[in-house]
């Protein structure tokens, strides 16, 4: 055996560090584009950072692919080496061949090219093309991050956005009093809402549950104190912050909306909003699978699950709470089990998370149900949860069970044991596959095919089918050649070409819609079967079979249920007693009804909705009329404490009408103040009485009720 020359061997090395590098370009062009991938459709729909893999491999196959680096010999290391280095002078490929075939001039050519060869840097070669796969993988990553980057405050933009702008609706200037020179007011909210602080110089605000809020008032002249009245009920004082008296501040957190005004040295102003944004709890959207859903034999017995959980702030986490029953009976068991999401959670304010829940991972076994929900903290900590949903994977073992077939009002037996069978032939058809011919097999197939055919069509008889042509369809009355020659005139002839002489399909039943619907699913799983076992697949027919059983099972146990008639022989009346009752205690009917005395606090509202739109604009006010407007203000300020942004501009109103002793205010405002007041009053509640009216006559009271419809 020759040995390889030096040139040989350095060929060799060369083509390998080519292929390395080559590849581990391609790796990195590979995770660029997988990346930018990734985070592209995360804009879009709900993918995991796992999907980075398969799509990094299926890009590097397919760069590999097209570069065909795989496909590089030793001569084109040769090529690459002429045209990168004119020393070698277009001679590398001499070194290829065998030291026995070269001629003499040829073999001082090769010699001349080895020591050219000592020379060569080959790591230059391919640095330029791994420093710009580099490159690439870089840029990928930074636009990548940014993507991602650019969604997550597009998403705190919107938020912000949107507080800010129910911030700014219809933000109306505060009438501040004479003696206050300017108001600074400082909103701090929670750190667990991560929104910034704010100021703003007016009294009526908008705050987070939980803010704290800092007033800085400034006097044009020196008071001797200030206070502020929350709810027409708490009033705290301000303290001084110099010694002139001019300058004021308090700090309060809120945590429920309501309204406050300013006294100031026995002067106050008018009612100020103060509106509390309330933190609701994460919402939790199970978008797949359903509500209840279940998993027929043969079907992958893992479920896919889709959620998608927004909050206001926030989430913290989530997780799966599962609870696998199995067993019937006394003998059920239950197993709880927390399962956790690929997901971290960074307090964005909306997650869209997938995850497959594989069944055999725990430890399921068919008739087990898996019951689950997802539990959800925001950054406050609240925790919310959705309903709960329930996976089933169906037992063949009890749809082949004989239990109840023995017993209790069977109308058909035979047929649910017929598809039985079918699937005992189809199993143990699968079972002898190895052991039996391909001819034989096919023949086997064919034959329980048919068997199913017959079984379909014995079923499709109570579904008013006839023969195979009635299904899906009707059939033709008449049979070639025996068409009847036209009679123009002829009314038998006319009514033939439109009518059916016989029962229809669809009419032809004695059963109810909903059995109806059923025995055709049935049907239909039984024509699916039957195309797969034409089609040599038994396999693919056997799940068809397991569901058309476990149907036809559900119509059986509907078919149990039977009630025995029970007749009533009423006593025989005697002759001589009818009509002969004495009517002396029978009087005539009354209706009492007990009003309560105490003073019911909507009437205050109705009178005073009455009055304040029948009074003409100036009208004066009496004292009685005043008292009834006084009580509706009271009823109306608790409304406005619990929603300052509808009910205290008109609590303002109904104040200074109460102040001035007339109705003196501009249209818009009456009109408003009416809704309110009409918004409040509701229906009076009915208190269960007792009956003290004799029962009337149900016949003329149907009557009477039909007469009043009537008219």
């Amino acid at each position: 055996m020759m040995k390889d020359s030096v040139g040989h061997i350095f060929l060799r090395k060369l083509r390998t560090q080519w292929l390395s590098y080559g590849l581990l370009s391609n790796l990195f062009i590979a995770l660029s584009v997988s990346a930018l991938l990734i985070s592209i459709l995360k804009l879009f729909t709900v993918i995991s950072l796992w999907w980075m893999l398969p799509i990094t491999l299926g890009v590097f196959g397919i760069l590999i692919w097209w570069s065909g680096i795989l496909k590089t010999n030793e001569k084109d290391v040769a090529r690459l080496l002429n045209q990168s280095y004119p020393n070698l002078e277009e001679s590398t490929e001499l070194l290829i061949k065998p030291a026995v075939s070269l001629n003499l001039l040829e073999r001082l050519q090769v010699g001349k090219i080895e020591a050219e060869l000592s020379q060569v840097s080959t790591s230059t070669l391919f640095r330029h093309s791994l420093q710009r796969a580099g490159l690439i993988l870089i840029a990928g990553l930074i636009l990548a991050f940014g993507i991602g980057q650019f969604d997550s405050y597009s998403q705190k933009t919107e938020q912000a956005e949107q507080i800010e702008s129910k911030s700014k609706l219809e933000v109306i200037p505060d009438k501040i009093l004479p003696g206050i020179e300017s108001v600074e007011l400082r909103i701090n909210p929670p750190a667990y809402t991560r929104r910034p602080s704010r100021n703003q110089s007016q009294f009526s605000l908008t705050a987070e549950e939980g803010s704290a809020l800092n007033w800085q008032i400034q006097t044009s002249q020196p008071v001797k104190n200030i206070k502020l009245i929350f709810n027409d009920k708490e009033v705290i004082p301000l303290r001084a912050t110099n010694k002139e008296g001019t300058s004021w501040a308090l700090s309060k957190t809120v945590s429920k909306s309501g309204f406050y005004q300013v006294d100031l040295e026995g002067t106050l102003s008018d009612l100020y909003k103060l509106e509390v944004i309330k933190d609701q709890p994460a919402v939790v959207r199970i978008i797949t699978p359903a509500q209840y859903s279940s998993i027929d034999f043969g079907e992958p017995q893992r479920t896919q699950l889709q959620v998608q959980i927004t909050d206001d702030y926030g989430v913290n986490g989530a997780f799966i709470a599962a609870t696998i029953s199995s067993g019937q009976g006394e003998g059920v068991k239950f197993r709880e089990q927390k399962i956790a999401f690929q997901q971290n959670f960074l307090g964005a304010s909306s997650y869209k998370l997938n995850k497959t829940i594989d069944l055999k991972a725990l430890a399921m076994v068919p008739g087990d149900e898996l019951y689950f929900y997802i539990q959800a903290r925001d950054s406050r900590l609240q925790d919310s949860r959705s309903d709960v949903y329930i996976v089933t994977i169906q037992d063949t073992a009890q749809l082949m069970s004989m239990d109840g077939m023995l017993g209790g009002v069977n109308l058909v037996p035979e047929y649910f044991r017929s598809q039985r069978q079918i699937i005992i032939d189809t199993e143990k058809l699968i079972k002898e596959r190895s052991t039996i011919s391909a001819q034989e097999f096919n023949s086997r197939s064919n034959e329980i095919a048919t068997d199913q055919k017959l079984l379909r069509l014995r079923y499709g008889k109570f579904l008013g089918e006839e023969d195979e042509t009635e299904i899906g369809g009707a059939h033709d009355e008449e049979e070639e050649g025996h068409d009847e020659p036209v009679v123009f005139g002829d009314p038998e002839q006319m009514l033939d070409a439109v009518a059916h002489k016989h029962d229809q399909a669809e009419d032809a039943t004695y059963f109810e819609p909903e059995l109806k619907a059923q025995l055709k699913a049935t049907l239909t799983e039984m024509w699916k079967s039957e195309l797969q076992l034409r089609l040599y697949k038994p396999v693919e027919a056997l799940p068809f079979e397991y569901k058309a059983l476990r149907l036809l099972k559900d119509l059986q146990q509907k078919s149990r249920v039977y009630v025995a008639k029970t007749s009533f022989k009423p006593p025989l009346i005697k002759a001589d007693k009818r009509l002969s009752g004495e009517l002396d205690k029978i009087i005539q009917p009354q209706a009492v009804r007990n009003l309560d005395s105490e003073k019911n606090p909507q009437n205050s509202l109705k009178l005073a909705a009455s009055l304040i739109a029948g009074s003409k604009q100036g009208r004066k006010l009496n004292a009685d009329e005043i008292l009834t407007l006084n009580d509706a203000s009271r009823t109306l300020a608790a409304s406005a404490a619990a929603q300052p942004g509808i009910y205290l501009g008109s609590l303002g109103t109904l104040r200074a009408i109460i102040r001035s002793g007339e109705v003196r205010t501009s249209p818009a405002n009456k009109r408003e103040l009416e809704a309110a007041l009409q918004k409040i009053v509701t229906q009076e509640s009915r208190s269960p009485q007792s009956q003290k009216s004799a029962p009337t006559n149900d016949l003329a009271t149907e009557y009477f009720n039909n007469l009043r419809r009537n008219r």
